[in-house]
């Protein structure tokens, strides 16, 4: 975490001196599919974040440096326990507690992108911290079955992570409002450490997205 912040201190400083006529901000949110969310309805979460970008113009292009925050839902885990025989109850007969946790992480993000015209590729490095939260009860079921399933633990997950981000891009400039644009961003992202801190659960995950975004243009009052 330390090291993302003097990363972005010496770009910021590095942009300071060049000839920067703008900057943005944007708001975006999307869907994220992951190989490691163990859901009975699939493996889909969201994203929802911030950005701050400031971008310089070169001969060919644009190229641009951004951060800001993240939240990322990369989807569900399910646990299935035996539920404590009552007295009075039939021993033969399974009942099954169903409980539910989010992979849900805050991340601050450093990214590069070049523009050229509409379209764009990105590069982005990002700090996640694991959002801890308490178990959520779903409810009882009584399929035996279930109780084979792997069952992953709260306490297991690493807290701090780091991942890697691939993304192309392509922007939308609104008709008479060319400071306000959209963009459409599928995106892949790669955690570099395992999820747990058991290494018996060895998990790198790795996820695919696409986000939305709304972006307005600032036009810097210090240049001419």
């Amino acid at each position: 975490m330390k090291n993302l912040f003097v990363i972005l201190i010496l770009f910021f400083n590095v942009l300071a001196n060049a000839q920067i006529n703008s900057f943005s901000i944007s708001v975006d949110g999307g869907i994220l599919f992951s190989e490691y969310a163990m859901s009975r309805s699939g493996n889909a979460g969201s994203t929802l974040g911030v950005r701050f970008e400031l971008p310089v113009n070169l001969p060919v292009g644009q190229i641009a440096i951004s951060s800001g925050l993240e939240m990322s839902n990369y989807g569900n885990q399910y646990n299935y326990n035996n539920k404590p025989i009552i007295i009075g109850e039939d021993p033969g007969f399974s009942v099954i507690d169903v409980t539910r946790f989010e992979y849900k992480y805050l991340a601050i993000p450093i990214r590069l992108k070049y523009t050229w015209r509409m379209v764009y590729a990105q590069v982005g490095i990002k700090a996640e911290r694991f959002q801890k939260q308490a178990l959520i009860t779903e409810g009882t079921m009584s399929d035996p079955a279930y109780l084979n399933k792997s069952s992953f633990e709260i306490d297991d997950i690493r807290e701090k992570n780091l991942s890697t981000e691939f993304a192309l891009g392509f922007n939308v400039q609104m008709p008479n409002r060319p400071n306000f644009g959209i963009y459409f961003e599928p995106n892949v992202n790669y955690i570099t450490k395992s999820i747990f801190r058991n290494s018996l659960l060895e998990n790198k995950q790795i996820s695919y997205g696409l986000r939305i975004g709304a972006k307005y243009t600032f036009n810097n009052p210090m240049k001419k």
